[in-house]
């Protein structure tokens, strides 16, 4: 489903593969391959082709049907740059929302143990989640 839908959110933007892989600085063959289905691409880059076409990573893997349509694709799309929305959400730092992208293709279970381990981390500062 995935590399389906990566090429169909890519085709609709008007943007070639060579424009993507440019974006996630990868070479436009690997990314040819994730639209094939040869390979798929990591958490990591599932999470900023999310960011890049202003989707969550569920609409990318097939799991939601949601389609936020995009607002822009800066030329200069980069670090420094955000995508305008009314969403909360894009607040976030991209490493927030990176984080969070993953947590959510996460099983029930793995959820459970990266909220312990995220609780473990906080004691370790001195900081806790627990309400």
């Amino acid at each position: 489903m995935i590399s389906k839908r990566l090429r169909q959110i890519r085709v609709e933007h008007k943007l070639t593969q060579q424009n993507i892989a440019d974006v996630l600085g990868i070479d436009r063959t690997t990314y040819t391959f994730y639209e094939t289905g040869v390979s798929k691409p990591s958490l990591v880059t599932l999470a900023k082709l999310a960011d890049i076409y202003n989707v969550t990573v569920g609409y990318l893997l097939g799991v939601e049907e949601n389609n936020p349509k995009l607002k822009r694709i800066p030329e200069d799309y980069g670090a420094d740059c955000k995508l305008e929305s009314n969403d909360p959400i894009s607040l976030l730092s991209r490493d927030e929302r990176q984080i969070l992208m993953c947590y959510r293709v996460l099983s029930e279970q793995g959820k459970k143990e990266a909220a312990q381990v995220m609780k473990e981390f906080t004691k370790k500062y001195g900081l806790s989640l627990d309400e």
